[in-house]
């Protein structure tokens, strides 16, 4: 009788442990090691007041860090909500307060979020890489003009939401808890926020342009693009490195692929070029003036054609030249900055 009870004992404890940790022993996992961080662009701050993405299925929620002042980059992550070793399931929907600085405005947004292709991607980044899977963190991003962006980011970056926050009357002292004398006292405090975190060149900007609405709905725009180099020191088979206008991020190998050239993509903001053997002295990384290449491509691929970034490599690499071009006309990118890092 003792044998039995203590065998059903362990049966039952084995039981609980294998339960537990079946979702991370499973090929098909429904939880995960994963943590909530933040972005904003670098030229507009913002700030996050609250922000919940809830788990699938249950009620609990995982923050996003909130309360600091956000101008990173697009795409780029900040912070960090810090959760332990346990698993938690996937978000599938988003609630969200934020505040544009440049705009002295407030948002809030509810939003579902696709929880499917969030967990096939999830779980594509674990079969890819288990030691380092493709994502570790979801990062939402917001920007002026009431746009949240939402990625997964890790090893790479791949943006899986993109939606439309709307406007709130709330005061900013009521918001962060900081006590104002009347509106003019706040907005006084505002300004001095955006005069210690942005250059003179870009509050210049700002005062003269305004907030580019719209801008980041721009980045999203797809193209059939191809990468392609001449000169003196040409690419040959090199590890390439893109972070893109609509912030996703990735490697892959050069030359491109036909797969790869063929599947529409958004534009780069920069380009790196890492030689896969280490006595070749020649990294390389494209730093582009979005506007330039934006302008380029909408004149040269808006119909589908297929459109060539083309880098004639030069040493030094301040002497590289730089065009875009499809099968009937060219364009030279004059504003392209070229290092080695």
């Amino acid at each position: 009788m003792k044998f039995k009870t203590l065998l059903s004992s362990g049966l039952t404890g084995l039981f609980i442990f294998l339960t537990g940790c079946g979702s991370a022993m499973s090929k098909n996992p429904t939880t995960f090691d994963w943590l909530a961080t933040e972005s904003a662009p670098s030229h507009y701050p913002m700030k996050i007041i609250q922000g919940d993405l809830f788990y699938h299925g249950q009620g609990g929620s995982r923050y996003i860090p909130s309360g600091g002042t956000l101008r990173a980059g697009w795409g780029s992550s900040i912070s960090t909500h810090i959760g332990g070793d346990e698993l938690y399931p996937l978000p599938d929907r988003l609630s969200i307060v934020f505040f544009s600085l440049t705009e002295n405005q407030f948002y809030q947004g509810e939003f579902d979020l696709p929880y499917e292709k969030i967990l096939a991607l999830f779980r594509e980044g674990i079969i890819a890489d288990k030691k380092s899977p493709y994502y570790r963190k979801v990062m939402v991003g917001v920007a002026p003009g009431g746009v949240v962006s939402v990625w997964l980011t890790g090893n790479r970056t791949k943006e899986v939401f993109f939606g439309q926050a709307e406007k709130i009357d709330l005061s900013y002292g009521r918001a962060t808890g900081l006590p104002f004398d009347g509106k003019h006292d706040e907005d006084s405090f505002i300004k001095g926020i955006l005069e210690d975190v942005l250059k003179p060149e870009e509050l210049e900007s700002l005062k003269k342009d305004g907030v580019p609405f719209g801008l980041w709905a721009r980045y999203r725009t797809l193209y059939t693009w191809n990468l392609k180099s001449g000169g003196a020191v040409p690419f040959k088979h090199e590890i390439i490195g893109m972070k893109y206008l609509n912030g996703e991020s990735g490697r892959t190998d050069y030359p491109f692929t036909e797969e790869l050239v063929k599947t529409p993509r958004p534009l780069p903001r920069w380009i790196s070029v890492t030689p896969k053997f280490t006595n070749r002295n020649t990294n390389y990384r494209l730093h582009f003036n979005e506007f330039e290449l934006m302008n380029a491509f909408e004149k040269l691929g808006a119909n589908g054609e297929e459109v060539t970034i083309e880098c004639d490599a030069r040493m030094p690499r301040e002497d590289a030249r730089l065009r875009v071009y499809n099968d009937k006309e060219s364009i030279e990118l004059k504003e392209t900055r070229v290092s080695d890092r």
